[in-house]
């Protein structure tokens, strides 16, 4: 079979020639020797016999947000970033952090009601177009080989989600809503308007079979209740929207899962990429695909934590556990998320080597 082939037939639970290990390797790239950063990504599949699956390829469509000037002032670690509109100024704070190799928001842009009543001006205000131009650089580079899952939106996260990471914050999301709950559900309602539309038009090109955003879906940021009210509810339409035109959605969902496996199966959603057991996660591999059942797919597995601190004697018995507990449905063997730094080549190579024994 090819990369593909085995792949599609995976998240089919369909016959394959042996078991794809597709690993994550956000935040683990970075930490490998030059050498073999330079050679690229699908040379390093090539490299551990592993399966190319491209989360998140190029969003076929590109939001084009009204006129704004933006300042950017750099402090030490601390990135300020200011929003200028006609209507108000939106100012957010990163850190960035050495040691983690990412950055992270400290302040958030959305912290008083006329911030939400700007974003929603900005959001009336963007329009969106199909462009293909870095969707064809995917295909000509790494995307030539293995399967690619398309970003859905160019916001690349359903709009509450949105809100939570990278406008709001959890905390203050749930204090706005109490405190003006109609300006918060006019911006909610306007993104998720802008999602659809961006959406429709990501579908219509064609160049994708399956799409996803990276929900980050977990209980520790919201409610099961909020998660079926505001995310599941935009999620369905995409699914209903897709599979109309024959594709898929698979969700991004790298938290706490046990409550919200059940809302995002109703809701359509095809496969979950990224589930982790304990301790990243909540809920066992074994649980999750008894509560699933045989007909949803299933990316990850390999908890992140015990990928970086067992032994290469350990990591073998670990990883034939989680194949182990895949199976009865559609399954591809990943590490959940993201790959801490640290976690070395020759783990990569052993867990591609136990994966292609299994049939």
């Amino acid at each position: 079979m090819t990369a593909r082939e085995r792949l599609i037939a995976a998240l089919n639970g369909e016959p394959v020639d042996y078991l794809p290990f597709s690993p994550f390797l956000a935040y683990v790239w970075e930490s490998f020797p030059q050498a073999i950063q330079d050679e690229g990504a699908l040379a390093f599949h090539h490299r551990i016999g592993a399966t190319p699956l491209w989360r998140g390829a190029p969003c076929p469509v590109r939001a084009i947000p009204p006129e704004m000037e933006t300042r950017t002032r750099t402090d030490g670690p601390r990135t300020l970033t200011e929003l200028i509109t006609p209507v108000g100024t939106l100012r957010q704070v990163h850190l960035n952090s050495a040691v983690g190799n990412t950055h992270f928001l400290v302040e958030h842009p959305l912290k008083i009601e006329a911030d939400f009543k700007t974003q929603l001006w900005i959001e009336e205000h963007t329009r969106f177009e199909v462009d293909l131009a870095p969707v064809h650089a995917h295909f000509a580079g790494d995307g030539r080989e293995g399967l690619s899952i398309g970003m859905m939106i160019p916001r690349s996260k359903s709009a509450y989600q949105a809100l939570v990471e990278h406008y709001v914050g959890t905390e203050e999301l749930v204090y706005a809503q109490a405190d003006f709950p109609a300006t918060v559900d006019a911006l909610w309602r306007a993104m998720v308007a802008n999602d659809h539309r961006a959406a429709q038009l990501a579908a219509e090109t064609s160049v994708y079979d399956y799409f996803l955003t990276w929900e980050d879906s977990g209980t520790q940021n919201y409610s099961p209740k909020l998660y079926q009210h505001y995310i599941a509810s935009e999620i369905a339409q995409w699914c209903d929207m897709l599979k109309a035109n024959g594709m898929r959605y698979i969700q991004h969902a790298c938290g706490h899962l046990k409550r919200l496996l059940a809302p995002m199966q109703a809701s359509g959603v095809f496969a979950v990429e990224s589930l982790s057991p304990p301790p990243t996660g909540d809920i066992a591999l074994r649980d999750a695909r008894a509560q699933v059942g045989d007909d949803f797919g299933i990316i990850g597995g390999i908890e992140p934590t015990l990928f970086l601190n067992l032994s290469l004697a350990e990591l073998g018995p670990y990883v034939e556990q989680v194949i182990a507990d895949g199976r009865g449905g559609p399954f591809i063997l990943a590490n959940s998320d993201s790959c801490p730094p640290g976690v070395t080549v020759e783990k990569f190579k052993l867990v591609a080597g136990i994966a292609r024994q299994h049939r």
